[in-house]
């Protein structure tokens, strides 16, 4: 969901990026697009984009980078506990300068953050909506619609006491929808935030029922405690994308074990080759 996350806001500012080839990007996979486009090879730089025919342009580098950062922001809201950015302007600077965003002066947002909202004074969902309709502190209205004002947005639903499954979602709306959302205004703004947050929320209920349909196929599969090959699907339903070294490294086995772990879940009709080279590979759950 993260990297679906990071997807939709590419695809609503530019050339849309498939998230399987962010996989590859974040795991350090591939390289530039705008590098590889030069030299004529961004189908191996980003093959699921170019096989679903999304490369009539290349994604700037910078932008990718902040989405990748966003991904990473969103999902440790979810993960840990201890993540909790809206508790001073240091803790918020820190992800938000990874998004791009510096705060030019400390004192207008230490007050922007000590008037948002408290968890018994508003609903989350509609805090959320507001801090998206406002934007933060010293950014344009128009960019309202941006990283910043999103995760920020995911955090203050985090601080009302949700967000322990997953993060709130946003940019996994359809691209139309949050493309209409950006020529909203007032409280026709919020309540068509509030219907991508919800379509965002379908997005994400549908690959969860994805991920239990292949954790049933995972169990099926025939094996043994010895084998750890429930171990490896286990660990694919975790990770976007499995490379043989994260399979080595997790499971405590050799690189060849690891290897051989993914080749048997894939003839199995588990996992999906992602890169379609025949070294370096990386798989993820089909």
């Amino acid at each position: 969901m993260a990297l679906f996350e990071a997807a939709g806001f590419l695809a609503h500012y530019g050339p849309p990026v498939h998230p399987h080839d962010l996989a590859l990007r974040d795991a350090g996979l591939t390289g530039s697009y705008t590098a590889a486009a030069m030299i004529g090879r961004l189908k191996q730089a980003a093959p699921w984009t170019t096989a679903a025919g999304e490369d009539d342009g290349v994604a700037d580098d910078h932008r990718v980078a902040n989405a990748l950062a966003y991904a990473r922001h969103w999902r440790r809201l979810t993960e840990l506990a201890t993540v909790q950015p809206l508790t001073s302007v240091a803790n918020l600077a820190a992800p938000l300068a990874q998004l791009g965003i510096h705060f030019a002066d400390d004192e207008p947002a230490r007050a922007w953050l000590a008037v948002l909202p408290a968890p018994h004074a508003r609903p989350g969902l509609l805090a959320a909506a507001a801090v998206m309709a406002a934007g933060l502190p010293g950014l344009a209205r128009e960019d309202r619609l941006d990283l910043a004002p999103a995760y920020v947005a995911a955090a203050l639903w985090r601080r009302h006491g949700y967000g322990r499954s997953c993060a709130l979602p946003f940019w996994s709306a359809p691209v139309s929808r949050i493309d209409a959302l950006a020529r909203r205004g007032g409280e026709a703004f919020e309540r068509d935030y509030l219907d991508c947050v919800a379509d965002a929320a379908q997005r994400g209920a549908r690959e969860l029922a994805r991920l239990q349909d292949a954790a049933r196929r995972i169990t099926a599969v025939p094996g043994t405690a010895r084998s750890r090959l429930h171990a490896a699907g286990a660990l694919a339903l975790r990770e976007p994308l499995l490379t043989t070294r994260l399979l080595a490294t997790k499971l405590k086995v050799s690189t060849r074990a690891g290897l051989d772990l993914a080749d048997r879940l894939v003839k199995a009709g588990v996992l999906r080759e992602m890169t379609g080279r025949v070294a370096w590979r990386a798989f993820a759950i089909a």
